[in-house]
């Protein structure tokens, strides 16, 4: 049996940076994978659209994201997704701009972006309560909480009642990435395409036990084994949480209440393609209080993009999960008609479809999210276990932007460096 250096588990944007930097640091390495396909929640489609539609993660997050530096080297191309310039409204329908609404409601959404803003000043050291919690003590009812649920707690595929305000501002005290957004021209996965070539990857092979001591890892699959000095992985949160992988001897007792202390909630896009475009071409963003909350145009910024995009995360995603996929995609044009004030957007529908990250085997949710009292366990998740086990992935991203492709990136680059010896 042949002894690699490191032995990763799992091709996704954490694995693969990882697998990058250690392969071109001279390490033998074998990155396993249980799906048919690299990428893990990114997932672009090439046969929806006649451009890329991302059916997982879609957007860069920040001018300064290190993924910028990635695609310059493989010579990919971004497109401006100016999504917080442009949010519209729609609740009452029809969706307007932020600077269009009634005044009240003008006022209680930009009152609820400078509170969430301010949370790094207003929280209290050493203090930890729920979003929804933060939000009442500074005034705002049950109405406005509710916007702030589809504005903020959504972007983080939590309920607002559920969301770590230390773990927030955790994460605004450590942001380099920045506020301007991006997609990828050639989709996400031409970059890792691009960034995997020449890695060792094994397709098709989940890993069921890794055996762990001082040496190494022995690592078990349905139909080989494999043995490493490190052993890295980088699978999602959800995973660990339901042992599809057995250590032996166990996970230290501070890491498994660390994984244990995560939430992955449910994500769910609805896809839907047209002819023609059937909206005003600076449609960028639109959010409301319905069921399908949050909306966007993924051809925004290319000739003809007629697909618009519904994306929920957490309980309304659950709703959507729970229906069949004609009714949760009926539902979606539904309202985005109501919203868009074209009645005859479902007439003009010529596909759709639904994208449904809980009921997928490999990462059941979106991405994952701190209760109250749990902002330690992003750092507690990514601490090695002797020297043999290390950990990446957007969970375990601390020290940059968790719930982001570029934060499972910089995580795998940190497990790599303390792999490699010094």
């Amino acid at each position: 049996m042949q002894l690699y250096d490191v032995i990763i588990i799992g091709a996704g944007a954490a694995g693969l940076a990882a697998g990058r930097r250690l392969h071109d640091a001279g390490q033998s390495i074998l990155i396993l994978e249980a799906r048919d396909r690299i990428g893990g929640r990114i997932w672009t489609d090439h046969t929806f659209a006649n451009f890329p539609i991302e059916q997982g993660a879609e957007l860069i997050h920040g001018e300064s994201a290190v993924t910028h530096a990635l695609l310059h080297a493989a010579g990919l191309h971004t497109l401006p997704a100016p999504r917080k310039a442009f949010l519209q409204w729609g609740t009452p329908a029809p969706a307007q701009r932020i600077a269009e609404l009634p005044h009240d409601l003008r006022t209680t959404i930009d009152a609820l972006r400078a509170a969430y803003n301010a949370l790094p000043q207003q929280l209290a050291p050493n203090h930890d309560c729920s979003l929804a919690t933060y939000l009442q003590g500074q005034g705002f009812d049950g109405a406005a909480i509710a916007i702030a649920d589809v504005l903020f707690a959504q972007t983080c595929c939590a309920a607002i009642e559920t969301l770590s305000c230390a773990d927030l501002v955790r994460e605004m005290t450590v942001d380099h990435a920045g506020l301007d957004e991006f997609r990828i021209g050639e989709g996400y996965g031409a970059l890792l395409e691009h960034h995997s070539a020449g890695l060792p990857i094994r397709l098709n092979t989940p890993v069921h036990t890794i055996r762990w001591h001082a040496q190494g890892v022995e690592v078990s699959t349905p139909h080989d084994q494999f043995a490493a000095r490190k052993c890295l992985i980088t699978l999602p949160v959800s995973l660990l949480q339901t042992e599809m992988i057995t250590f032996d001897p166990p996970l230290s007792p501070a890491k498994q209440a660390a994984i244990a202390a995560f939430r992955m909630e449910p994500a769910t896009k609805l896809l839907y393609r047209f002819k023609i475009p059937l909206w005003d071409e600076s449609l960028v963003y639109l959010a409301h209080l319905g069921v399908t909350a949050r909306w966007w145009t993924p051809g925004y910024g290319r000739a003809g993009g007629a697909i618009l995009c519904c994306y929920v995360t957490a309980e309304r995603a659950a709703q959507l999960d729970a229906l069949p996929e004609a009714d949760a995609l009926h539902l979606g044009l539904a309202e985005i008609s109501q919203l868009l004030g074209r009645p005859d957007l479902s007439a003009a529908c010529i596909g759709a479809r639904r994208v449904a990250w809980a009921h997928e085997p490999y990462t059941r949710g979106g991405y994952a999210h701190l209760p109250p009292g749990a902002a330690d366990a992003r750092l507690v998740l990514a601490q090695p276990e002797r020297a043999v086990l290390f950990f990446a992935g957007e969970a375990t991203a601390y020290d940059t932007n968790p719930q982001t492709v570029h934060g499972a990136i910089e995580s795998g680059w940190r497990a790599a460096a303390e792999i490699l010896p010094p």
